[in-house]
């Protein structure tokens, strides 16, 4: 006899592993235990430990058995335990006792729309029950969700190939769908990035340039959505593209008949948006999510006690019920709630950023806090041993127009390089005069990368598409030497870089004859983690640091966070929300802790 274990670390807790832990107590033929462990890695161990989550999650299922039993059981876990985005590492052992019992593990809800057991019969059309959405499985029963929509259970097989017709045809499509509005396209949808639905998994590598990594996120049973750069001979105009797999059944079917046509992909935009995700310091972490729940079951650990019952911030509105151990925060979407108060604050978002994780980690002191958003100001920011935090930086405010940009370079210690710069580059510097940045939050690093861009010679058709070029551009690099970009601190209320100074080095390149935009992209990414090392190292020296944590929706920006990883991971621990997001719901659960009165 033999003790078998299957072990499942996950960066935070997986709901459909839960329940499938609870499914196999009723396995008969073996004698089974399960459990759920939350292992924490703290930040005084040997930095290869902090490299870990600050939490993994480790899922158990142990048998005890003769040989061919553990084999059969094997193949089955294997088979079950479909692959999720969370997944950390998954391992088989002997084991000389057991960590588990038979007591179910608590789990929320458990629902995916369709699994290995059901997909084949209607996503496969050679299948007898192909297209039929209502098709029952007793292991994930997907169809439940289907039946609670009459619109979407009543199509039939030929409703549906009437469907893929039409959008053949070239025709939109408005559909009702189980997570909401589903518009469909040949064409793409709107204005803004795009997002496509892959019809073709096994043609991905011909669209769009993906890692092994990539490949598998996009597999995953939560069906994220990655930020994805297409290939140069795929004849997609953007630079980059919001890239997911079938997330319905009725997107499963849709697409295997566009598939047998020789369709790889289509437009597509969702009502409730399959949450765009960000590989960022070894993990997956959502960039904005609809809801986040934190309570201690979910964080193996209590929650520290509100200041407020509730606020908003941005589209965010977090509530907090019950006291000390039992309480519990939900950060949602919400557009009613009038009576919330209301703490959006563009400087403030930093700080409800470190609240927030504080809040999900148990505590708020000695913490770093880099904070670089689209949308709110971009800070880095402290807290010392009483959890008071302080803002050390802030990236600087750029002027609202190009021609405000080029009167203040004119008017600084790189006029002459920028006069030799309009000299050179005359159109471009056409293309900076027209620039205008009022859309744009002045104070991120997108603002930034679109003036950079402008610099180094990138086109695009808007602001949007700039800042994603840019970023694209970034992570095209294949140089193994980058250039060394300036980014000096100049003092204020806080303190702040001299931007003049950061372009006027970007264009001293430019001048010299380095017109690889590639190279150029990623030497402005390479250069910012190499002075936030320098800025961190300098900050622990007074404060005392024994983590820093990444928000914000720049992270989205896969060389950025890779590049901070190289540089300042050699020397302190990092870490990103794993329970929340990076800047959605975080914000609204870090503004219940914000010390100010209600307004």
């Amino acid at each position: 006899m033999k003790l078998l274990r299957f072990e499942f670390d996950c960066s935070k807790q997986v709901p459909w592993y839960g329940y499938l832990c609870n499914q196999y107590l009723n396995y008969q033929k073996l004698n089974l235990t399960v459990g759920l462990l939350a292992i924490r890695h703290q930040a005084n161990e040997h930095l290869e430990q902090q490299k870990k989550p600050v939490v993994t999650w480790r899922y158990l299922l142990e048998a005890e058995g003769e040989q061919a039993e553990l084999e059969c059981l094997a193949e089955q876990v294997a088979a079950d335990f479909l692959l999720s985005v969370h997944l950390l590492d998954s391992r088989m052992l002997l084991a000389t006792d057991r960590q588990g019992d038979k007591k179910p593990i608590e789990v929320s809800a458990a629902n995916v729309p369709f699994c290995q057991h059901c997909q084949p019969r209607f996503g496969d059309n050679q299948h007898g029950e192909f297209a039929n959405l209502v098709v029952a499985c007793d292991h994930c029963h997907g169809e439940q969700a289907i039946l609670t929509l009459d619109t979407v259970a009543a199509l039939q097989r030929q409703d549906l190939q009437q469907l893929a017709v039409r959008l053949l045809e070239g025709e939109t499509l408005f559909l009702d769908d189980v997570s909401g509005k589903l518009v469909l396209s040949r064409q793409p949808i709107g204005q803004g990035r795009q997002q496509m639905l892959v019809c073709n998994p096994n043609n991905l590598n011909s669209l769009f340039q993906v890692t092994d990594n990539e490949v598998l996120a996009l597999s995953s049973i939560e069906k994220p959505l990655l930020r994805l750069q297409p290939v140069t001979d795929s004849k997609l105009a953007a630079p980059l593209y919001e890239v997911g797999f079938a997330a319905s059944r009725l997107q499963l079917v849709l697409a295997e008949y566009l598939r047998v046509k020789g369709i790889d992909a289509i437009y597509c935009h969702r009502e409730h948006q399959q949450a765009v995700f960000a590989h960022t310091l070894g993990i997956d972490v959502p960039v904005a999510v609809s809801t986040v729940q934190l309570d201690n079951l979910l964080l193996g650990q209590a929650l520290p006690e509100t200041l407020h019952e509730s606020a908003r911030f941005g589209a965010y509105v977090a509530k907090a019920t019950g006291k000390r151990k039992q309480q519990q925060l939900v950060a949602s979407l919400a557009n009613d709630d009038a009576d919330v108060w209301d703490s959006t604050d563009a400087t403030s978002a930093a700080q409800c950023a470190l609240l927030g994780i504080a809040a999900e980690v148990g505590s708020a002191s000695n913490l770093g806090m880099l904070y670089f958003s689209d949308r709110y100001v971009s800070q880095l920011m402290t807290s010392n041993d009483d959890g008071d935090i302080k803002c050390f930086m802030q990236v600087p405010e750029l002027p609202a127009t190009g021609a405000d940009i080029i009167s203040q370079l004119q008017s600084s210690p790189q006029q002459d390089v920028f006069a030799k710069f309009t000299e050179q580059y005359p159109a471009l510097y056409q293309r900076l005069q027209k620039l205008d940045l009022s859309g744009c939050s002045k104070q991120s690093l997108k603002s930034l990368w679109i003036v950079a861009a402008v610099i180094i010679g990138i086109e695009a058709d808007s602001n949007e598409q700039l800042a994603d070029a840019f970023v694209a551009a970034a992570m095209s690099n294949t140089s193994a030497n980058s250039p060394r970009i300036d980014y000096p601190l100049i003092s204020g209320e806080y303190a702040t870089f001299d931007w003049c100074k950061t372009f006027g080095t970007l264009i001293s390149f430019r001048l010299a004859g380095d017109d690889d935009a590639a190279k150029l992209a990623f030497a402005m990414n390479d250069s910012l983690a190499d002075f936030i090392a320098n800025w961190i190292e300098r900050l622990d020296l007074n404060t005392g640091i024994r983590r820093v944590y990444l928000a914000g929706s720049s992270f989205a920006n896969p060389v950025l966070g890779r590049r901070i990883a190289l540089r300042l991971g050699k020397n302190f621990p990092l870490g990103v929300s794993q329970m929340q997001d990076l800047d959605g719901a975080l914000l609204a659960t870090g503004a219940l802790y914000l010390r100010q009165r209600r307004r």
